[in-house]
């Protein structure tokens, strides 16, 4: 892995937590019910443009999809634990 190739993936995994902090901050402090309903709703969208974003890079076979597909995945694994998480609250 290049030096570069390390800091795309700091930076997507760094914009991705932020988000998703901002998602959460939101979220917790509404005191709706509805707020896992909000949350699975930007949260999906997050995933999805994660998901648009390695299939196009895919499609003109660059190596920083890799990047997005391990993000893809690390979303993907977060969000049982985040909903059951929300729920909490």
């Amino acid at each position: 892995m290049t030096y570069n190739f390390k800091i795309q993936r700091m930076i997507a995994f760094l914009l991705n937590a932020i988000i998703i902090g901002i998602i959460l901050s939101n979220v917790l402090s509404s005191d709706s019910d509805k707020s896992p309903i909000i949350f699975m709703v930007f949260y999906s969208i997050l995933f999805f443009l994660n998901l648009m974003i390695m299939l196009i890079l895919k499609g003109f076979k660059l190596i920083q999809a890799r990047i997005f597909k391990e993000t893809t995945i690390v979303l993907f694994t977060l969000f049982i634990p985040l909903i059951i998480f929300i729920s909490e609250y």
